[in-house]
């Protein structure tokens, strides 16, 4: 399974880099990695281009890739109990879990997410 944060009806995306700055205030742990962000919108964009995807998504996902950062929040640094996801521009942050055991470890952390952010959550 998986969650997706949105804006709530009639607002638009946060920057990556307000994102951050929202989930510091909120969270005790927010370690973020831009070249992760990039390594991971560029793996994006290896599949969209063996998939053949239109040239539009491919190039807002190059356009994207400079600001994308990887984010991880938690409480405890034992990193048992943490969300990771990778925050571009104009997008909304896609939550993957490896187990339902995490999904529902982290489901705080989720809402918690959504709330800091103004952020609707959608399971997809």
């Amino acid at each position: 399974m998986a969650h997706r944060l949105s804006p709530k009806s009639g607002r638009s995306y946060l920057t990556p880099s307000e994102v951050v700055r929202r989930l510091r205030e909120e969270f005790a742990i927010v370690d973020t990695d831009r070249d992760a962000g990039a390594d991971h919108v560029g793996d994006m964009i290896a599949q969209f281009l063996r998939m053949r995807a239109p040239d539009e998504i491919v190039e807002a996902h190059r356009k994207a890739q400079p600001e994308a950062v990887w984010v991880t929040v938690a409480d405890e640094p034992s990193g048992e109990r943490a969300l990771s996801f990778v925050a571009m521009p104009g997008e909304g942050l896609f939550i993957g879990y490896h187990s339902g055991e995490q999904e529902r470890a982290t489901e705080g952390l989720l809402r918690r997410s959504a709330a800091a952010l103004g952020y609707e959550i959608e399971l997809v």
